[in-house]
């Protein structure tokens, strides 16, 4: 079954859609609070491929899926009509900083419309490639019938953006398409050609700046934002029986001229700004801006705001015709696909080496996530050397010049798209990314021994290589997972490991390894080992619904910790005050790469946090995991 077919399982046996009230996830099960708790099918529900186990706690039905439930959550949430249904739901919501705020709602503006925008852009640069290759001309009616095709999606781009960001501001879409018809409006665009106009009066006195908004991304983005509260405010104020016909009147009305006379002005200022920074840069040295945005370009996808340089790239498009950011952004993915390949030569197992082989060729295809985050997180060196062959390119391409005359992917099968007199830069720029990261990768990553497996001595050096071991993450009373007070944790659903009572509130790296998530409410860190054994740090039971409170988080995803490494710091008595069970738990999700558990003798030492595997002298005692072969 798939994650969908499981959540269509997962809901009919729960009462149905409409006997839920709300539903989220934390690090490891899915949680729904009920309006009926007697329509629940246990039984059922716990034949469901993929769902560990069932229990309630908190008054909350939990199923147990483990640490990849967000693939679950997410078709389960759309199929219950939840808001914001791509985000974890979370008993008293999620709160987001303002840049991840700002990154969300970008990514969603332009994940929708990208189809169209990268296929008029393809079009769009085939057809300039022609042109400059003096193959066709630009003043042939065919050319004139495809550049429309091509530029169409450019030039009411403002129309897209409205739609879409109309979705993610929660407001009707048709009222937003409506905004971004004002703005464009013939006599808006006609003015904005002639020149020679440079203000509207309205009612005689209030000036409404005349733009050109074509292509234009940041005015319309902040209009529909204002749009969705005005329509809110609106409709608050009338009476039900006037809503259907007043709301979208008075919603209109004060946001379309609220538009044209405040946020248009301002996000076309802003937008120029944006685009005349990065004029600047180029100004000043194309070598210089090539090497700063070629750098930044990787760690930008690794954190998400490489999402902030789409509006740039289109308001560059809009201004002057062309963009020579996208073209390093080009660079950028291949230089990632570069390293990752690289990384094929260094894992032995059959399994990493797949995953190696996807992930470099979605690189070369434009998307480089599962590179990122599969395999270069894992391997700081390898992102350094992608890091450094996206420098490299990016200056080598930005010294000649190459340009980009409409948005598209950054693909290898986009390539056409750069036909003309900067195409033998475009490909010469390209090598040089792939061969570059893959040298360095290749010289800078150390590749793993191997033991030879003929003899007894050789294979036992080997199993003790293979080895992880589960240190103490803190200073107290270790606990057998079957005495703590979470039958999900007492019973082994989602995995072996220990629990302790911590009498510092200090947590600690388990294991060597890369943080590969770290749960919004803080209460939960999960932790990957170089031979893919994943760890779970849950600090507290039930401390979800303190939404962060009483927790400080040092780390972040993609950080690679070591059992030195201070990770978290639990407020023993803040908890204590929320009546929250403090007991820590540390377990291992993937059982099905462990052999066994064996016992390991804790080192003498003081309680001084440096003697990780043991640090008081209490009753615990680390447990060493020995992986299957391949993990």
């Amino acid at each position: 079954m798939n994650h969908e077919e499981v959540a269509k399982e997962v809901i009919a046996n729960i009462g149905g859609k409409e006997n839920v009230n709300n539903a989220w996830h934390c690090m490891t099960r899915l949680r729904f609070n009920l309006k009926d708790k007697d329509k629940v099918n246990d039984e059922q529900l716990n034949k469901i491929p993929g769902i560990v186990g069932v229990t309630y706690q908190s008054d909350q039905l939990q199923i147990i899926i483990g640490t990849h439930v967000s693939d679950y959550f997410t078709p389960l949430s759309k199929l219950l009509g939840l808001e914001n249904s791509e985000n974890t739901q979370q008993e008293k919501g999620e709160k987001k900083g303002l840049i991840s705020l700002f990154m969300d709602t970008v990514s969603g503006v332009f994940g929708p419309i990208v189809p169209a925008i990268a296929g008029a852009g393809m079009i769009k640069g085939l057809m300039a490639g022609l042109v400059a290759l003096n193959l066709i001309s630009d003043k042939t009616p065919t050319f004139q019938v495809i550049d429309m095709l091509a530029s169409g999606v450019f030039t009411f781009l403002p129309f897209f953006v409205a739609a879409s960001a109309a979705k993610i501001f929660k407001t009707n879409q048709y009222l937003a398409i409506a905004i971004a018809a004002t703005i464009q409006f013939p006599t808006m665009t006609a003015a904005a050609e002639a020149g020679d106009l440079s203000q509207f009066l309205l009612f005689g006195f209030l000036p409404v700046p005349v733009f050109n908004y074509a292509g234009t991304v940041i005015p319309i983005i902040f209009a529909v934002l204002a749009l969705s509260y005005i329509q809110r405010g609106v409709d608050r104020c009338l009476p039900k029986t006037l809503r259907t016909v007043f709301t979208p009147t008075f919603s209109l009305f004060i946001a379309g001229l609220l538009t044209l006379v405040v946020i248009g002005p301002i996000g076309i200022h802003l937008g120029n700004l944006l685009a005349a920074g990065v004029s600047w840069l180029f100004t000043i040295s194309p070598i210089l801006a090539g090497v700063i945005v070629g750098a930044i370009r990787p760690i930008a996808i690794l954190t998400g705001l490489h999402h902030a340089m789409t509006p740039i790239a289109l308001q560059n498009f809009a201004n002057q015709g062309y963009d020579m950011l996208m073209p390093m952004m080009f660079m950028a993915n291949m230089a990632i696909a570069g390293a990752t390949a690289a990384i094929y030569t260094k894992v032995v197992s059959k399994e990493e080496k797949s995953i190696v082989v996807s992930s470099a060729l979605s690189g070369l295809l434009g998307i480089t996530e599962p590179a990122l985050f599969g395999v270069l997180t894992k391997y700081k060196k390898a992102f350094i050397a992608a890091t450094i062959g996206s420098s490299v390119a990016s200056a080598f391409i930005s010294f000649f010049g190459v340009r980009i005359y409409g948005y598209i992917l950054s693909s290898i099968f986009s390539l056409p798209a750069y036909i003309g007199q900067y195409f033998i830069f475009a490909v010469l720029g390209i090598l040089i990314s792939i061969i570059l990261s893959f040298a360095l990768t290749y010289m800078m990553v150390p590749k793993p021994k191997q033991e030879e497996d003929s003899q007894e001595k050789g294979s036992q050096e080997k199993e003790m290589a293979d080895e992880v071991a589960l240190h103490s993450v803190t200073t107290g009373v270790g606990l057998p997972l079957e005495d703590v007070a979470d039958q999900v944790f007492s019973t082994k659903l989602i995995g072996d490991g220990y629990a302790m009572k911590s009498n510092t509130g200090e947590i600690y790296s388990p294991v060597s390894g890369t943080v590969t998530t770290v749960f919004p409410t803080k209460h939960a860190i999960g932790i990957s080992t170089e031979n893919g054994i994943e760890i779970l740090v849950h600090m507290g039971i039930d401390t979800v619904s303190l939404d962060g409170q009483g927790f400080d988080i040092f780390v972040k995803e993609g950080e690679h910790v070591t059992p030195q490494r201070k990770i978290a710091h639990m407020d023993l008595a803040a908890l204590e005050h929320a009546k929250k069970d403090p007991t820590i738990v540390v377990v291992i999700t993937n059982m099905d790469k462990i052999a066994r558990f064996s016992d390991e003798k804790p080192l003498e030492g003081n309680q001084q946090p440096e003697t990780i595997l043991k640090k008081s002298d209490l009753v615990f005692t680390p447990l060493i995991c020995i992986p299957t072969q391949g993990c």
